[in-house]
């Protein structure tokens, strides 16, 4: 999965085990307009991204969590940040 931090802005949306989503995580993009349902985090199955265009991220970005976080069974909602990467040397192993 390729991610477009210059595009998109990430949410990490952590689902509580009773929610609606775990069998149809797609149906997260239905709780607002701006989401698009990308995949689960890793082997996590509770714990899906989701992303907003940019433009409307910096519009609407709280309105969007407020949806996320009030949705049922949403156990809690995290903007992911791109960061880079350091490789290290073979001396600091």
């Amino acid at each position: 999965m390729a991610l477009n931090y210059d595009l998109n802005t990430y949410v990490a949306v952590t689902l509580a085990p009773t929610s609606p989503f775990l069998n149809t995580p797609s149906m997260l993009s239905n709780v607002h307009p701006s989401l698009t349902h990308v995949g689960q985090v890793g082997q996590l199955h509770d714990v899906q991204l989701v992303s907003v265009p940019k433009d409307d991220w910096n519009h609407i970005g709280d309105d969007i969590l407020a949806s996320l976080k009030g949705s049922e069974g949403v156990a809690s909602v995290s903007v992911q940040e791109l960061r880079q990467r350091t490789k290290r040397g073979d001396d600091e192993l």
